[in-house]
């Protein structure tokens, strides 16, 4: 009975894999991105912060140096903690950045947010500034 079983699992294992073929794409995660800036609703706008060493708006102290995506999950966290909808954040760093060592030096990350014209007194307040240059949204191809 057992065989029966282990067998029958693994034949439908196999059927299941079988039908997604790279001609029909049926399995394949679609890789749009949502809004680009050349697209943006009337009353939605991109915002840009350029961060420093320690003088940003949000203090994270991070055991382990944290991954790009989780820097700009903790940075929307933030600021939807402090009543900010954030729609999108992206970010951009600059590679080959010289920078100072004091704390309010940049660091060479930009952050950029898409908001409600309605943020942006907030956002202002915590030295954010209105942006019409948006680095394109990373697309990661999970379909290796």
């Amino acid at each position: 009975m057992k065989k029966i079983l282990f067998f029958s699992l693994i034949l439908s294992c196999m059927f299941s894999y079988g039908k997604c073929n790279k001609k029909k794409k049926c399995c394949n995660k679609k890789t749009t991105t949502a809004i680009s800036s050349e697209k943006l609703n009337a009353n939605e706008v991109w915002m840009q912060y350029n961060e420093t060493k320690c003088a940003n708006p949000w203090n994270f102290n991070w055991f382990v140096k944290p991954t790009q995506e989780q820097v700009l999950g903790a940075i929307k966290s933030d600021l939807i903690g402090k009543e900010i909808a954030v729609l999108e954040i992206r970010s951009s760093v600059d590679e080959d950045f010289v920078s100072c060592d004091a704390c309010t030096c940049p660091n060479g990350t930009h952050i950029f947010v898409r908001v409600n014209k309605s943020e942006t007194e907030e956002l202002k307040a915590l030295n954010f500034f209105e942006t019409k240059d948006v680095p394109k949204k990373e697309v990661i191809d999970t379909t290796r």
